[in-house]
């Protein structure tokens, strides 16, 4: 079923957890200093598949679908060039190894929807303004076009902190004819991390790029802070709102600054970050929950769980 449906259908769509503090935590993987994760495919690639299967494996037994991505974040032109990995194919290569897991689940491999990811050029972590919007359209217009070619159901621009590349890169996206999401980094005052609010945000790429996100996301942000967020003032009563649909909860309650380079891995209760999980869903109407740094399987075993013996 194509992506856009699925999300029009589901009340509850489930999305990956943790895998990059989890690589590093459980199993000591070493990561590219300029595309992390992603070369673990060629180097480590049992254990990626083990993790991304973990995560699927808990939507199959509840039937429920679930949007698994590329590890691809990091990857884009300038840094796959710096990287040990610069001979492959990484875009492309990682789609396969997605849709290879995907193919495995025969009947169930309807529900498991392959999104390749994107991110920002600069810190993820910082307001900075690193590209124009016109030079993040030339810039992630290669990677977007290498996605077109490779077998995905959607396209992802995670922890976006800044409106101008995110604007870039949505145009960028939307010419791909791919359905896409775009998932910020949210203070709890409600903004990016350059200081537009969310509910601004969401108004300025509706209003410039065609056709519009399927709708808008947070992630590494903890389910109290995107209550603050969402309640506050500059976003509570906008009609923009209704276009936020989903979290990637981080485990940690801590801000945007004190997360960026932490060498502690903080982690909440799971139990009270879904509750809150839940009352994100009952009062904003959130349908797409997943988990971030601090999570795992346990996390998102519980969370499914409770979204589904609570019902509407």
């Amino acid at each position: 079923m194509p992506f856009k449906n699925i999300f029009l259908e589901s009340k509850i769509i489930l999305t990956e957890g943790a895998l990059v503090e989890r690589l590093k935590a459980e199993f000591g993987a070493k990561m590219d200093n300029f595309i992390n994760h992603a070369g673990l495919i060629y180097t480590k690639p049992e254990i990626l598949e083990m993790l991304y299967r973990q995560y699927i494996n808990i939507a199959k037994k509840h039937q429920l679908p679930v949007m698994i991505m590329t590890p691809t974040r990091r990857v884009n032109f300038e840094s796959l060039r710096e990287s040990s990995f610069r001979d492959k194919n990484i875009i492309a290569d990682t789609c396969l190894f997605l849709n290879s897991i995907k193919e495995s689940y025969k009947e169930f491999s309807q529900n498991i929807l392959i999104g390749g990811l994107m991110g920002c050029k600069g810190d993820a972590y910082s307001g900075k303004k690193v590209l124009s919007t016109e030079d993040s359209y030339i810039f992630h217009k290669q990677q977007a076009i290498q996605f077109q070619n490779n077998n995905t159901d959607y396209l992802f621009a995670g922890i976006m902190p800044e409106i101008n590349e995110t604007i870039g890169m949505a145009k960028a996206m939307a010419e791909t004819k791919i359905p896409f999401i775009i998932s910020f980094m949210i203070r709890k005052n409600g903004c990016l991390m350059d200081g537009t609010p969310l509910s601004k945000a969401i108004q300025l790429i509706d209003e410039q790029v065609y056709p519009n996100p399927v709708c808008y996301m947070a992630n590494c942000i903890h389910p109290t802070n995107l209550l603050e967020a969402l309640s506050n003032p500059k976003n509570k009563e906008s009609a923009q709102l209704k276009r936020f649909c989903g979290i990637q909860a981080n485990a940690s309650i801590l801000s945007p600054e004190e997360l960026n380079n932490c060498e502690i891995l903080h982690q909440n209760d799971f139990k009270v970050m879904v509750d809150e999980m839940y009352h994100l869903k009952q009062q904003f109407g959130l349908k797409i929950f997943g988990g971030c740094c601090g999570t795992n399987d346990e996390f998102l075993e519980i969370l499914t769980k409770t979204m589904l013996v609570r019902g509407n």
